[in-house]
């Protein structure tokens, strides 16, 4: 399950261009994101783990970017003990991958929600942007990522009482589980459950038009109001946690 899950979070929020070597995923996107800017270990592979890490490192200098490792919970605790020694920084933000079985609770209705398949249009993009405070140059990568996708996907949107989209969420389907991305409020929207419906409706869209049959998503560990939301809406089953380590260039 951990592995089905992982391949679905990295599918569903890819990056511009990537580089395997010895079992771990080199992942760049111009630096926006750490998820799309990371090492990922996708197995333990059979090289020095020094040489490895110097190769990574060398990898993001080129670009002239700092090199982040993401570390799961199940990876060998050599490699944490090789970025200490290598100057890298303590953990940044522990967050964990929560999984919904579709057997044990099956997605609910959810009305009053726009859903755009394939990719968002202006409206999602300029609210995204608004809510996110994206610079232009973030929001451009933002949509080459988006564009990047190559399974299928579905845009949700829900308006306030202004008017204004006020909560938006995205899900990309592999493999039968929808990975639920960019989940956001409005502050002026906050308490009124619109990311509840914005979520619920990418969940049921997948159900119906994909025939998945369970989601995951990632949230930091330490959010309780995220881990409410998720927890009231099924994700009861923690697959693992993963933080990140960075060393500037």
């Amino acid at each position: 399950m951990a592995n089905r899950v992982e391949e679905a979070c990295l599918n569903g929020w890819p990056a511009l261009r990537e580089a395997v070597f010895d079992g771990w995923l080199i992942r760049l996107a111009d630096g926006y994101t750490r998820r799309t800017n990371s090492v990922n270990l996708l197995s333990a592979g059979t090289l020095p783990l020094d040489h490895k890490v110097r190769y990574c490192e060398a990898v993001y200098a080129a670009q002239g970017q700092p090199t982040i490792f993401c570390i799961p919970t199940h990876a060998d605790p050599a490699l944490s003990r090789n970025l200490d020694q290598r100057g890298y920084c303590p953990p940044e933000d522990e967050s964990c991958v929560l999984y919904k079985d579709f057997a044990e609770a099956v997605p609910e209705a959810a009305g009053d929600v726009v859903l755009e398949e394939g990719f968002p249009g202006e409206d999602w993009l300029n609210a995204l942007a608004r809510l996110h405070g994206q610079s232009e140059a973030a929001r451009s990568t933002h949509c080459k990522i988006l564009k990047s996708l190559s399974v299928p996907a579905v845009f949700a949107a829900v308006r306030g009482n202004d008017g204004r989209l006020g909560a938006l969420a995205y899900g990309a389907v592999h493999d039968g589980l929808v990975c639920v991305n960019s989940v956001v409020t409005d502050p002026t929207c906050r308490r009124q459950g619109l990311a509840r419906k914005a979520v619920v409706a990418v969940l049921g869209w997948a159900q119906e038009r994909c025939r998945a049959t369970g989601a995951c998503l990632a949230v930091v560990a330490d959010s309780a109001p995220a881990r409410a939301l998720y927890r009231d809406l099924g994700f009861n089953r923690e697959v693992y946690r993963y933080h990140y380590r960075r060393r500037e260039v």
